[in-house]
Formats: C-alpha cells, sequence, structure tokens
C-alpha cells in the first residue's frame, strides 16, 4: 500500500503533487481540484499532529495561476526543475510558518492557500 493517495486526473498535477509529498505525513491525499475558473488546483488534506494537543484535518491548495502553468506545461520535463524547487520552498515556507504561529500560541488556521505566479514557470 502506498503511503500518499493520488486523486489526480493530469499527470502533470500528480508530478507536481509527488513533489510535494515527503513534507506532508503518511496517509495525506494529494487531490486534483479545478478552481472556480475551472484551473487545476493541488488540494492537500493530511492530519497535522503538530498543532495542538489533538490531531487536527488540514486543508492546503496550491494554486497556479493559469499563465503559469500554461508555461510548465509547455516546458520540455528536463526543464521542470526549477518550478519543482520554488513549489517545494513555497510550501515548506507555509508549513513553517503554521508552525510559527503554533508556537507563538496563535490560532492556525484548518485552510491554507498557496498561490503561485510568475515565480513558479
Amino acid at each position: 500500500m502506498e503511503a500518499y493517495q493520488y486523486e489526480c486526473v493530469n499527470a502533470e498535477i500528480e508530478e507536481l503533487a509527488r513533489v510535494i509529498s515527503d513534507l506532508f505525513p503518511e496517509q495525506t491525499q494529494f487531490i486534483e481540484r479545478p478552481d472556480d475558473n475551472g484551473v487545476p488546483q493541488i488540494v492537500v488534506h493530511w492530519v497535522a499532529m503538530r498543532f495542538g494537543s489533538t490531531a487536527r484535518r488540514m486543508e492546503l491548495t496550491v494554486a497556479i495561476a493559469p499563465a503559469a502553468l500554461a508555461r510548465y506545461r509547455a516546458m520540455p520535463p528536463r526543464l521542470r526543475g526549477r518550478s519543482f524547487a520554488v513549489l517545494r520552498a513555497y510550501v515548506e515556507a507555509t508549513l513553517g510558518s503554521l508552525e510559527e504561529e503554533y508556537a507563538a500560541d496563535k490560532t492556525v488556521p484548518r485552510e491554507v492557500t498557496v498561490e503561485l505566479g510568475d515565480e513558479f514557470a
């Protein structure tokens, strides 16, 4: 059995989900879901153990600007490494911010969004 669950229609979206999967605990779900304009997003569902005394269901949405996603899709696979690094850095930073909020006794939101634009591709 695989430690992570991927529910992605597009291979490119699943590829992006796999780039960030090891940042999350096992049993995390990565779901491709279109936004209101039909642009695919990655929605990550996981149970966080480190933001309180009890487990919390969390949701992180990775929203990539349509133009940046189109540029990414047009790239040959061998040139996608920079986009992977940007995606990973932004998700890592977001998770770090959640940990800092918890450490500062602030309320950690259960739903967060990472928005990527021109820096992505």
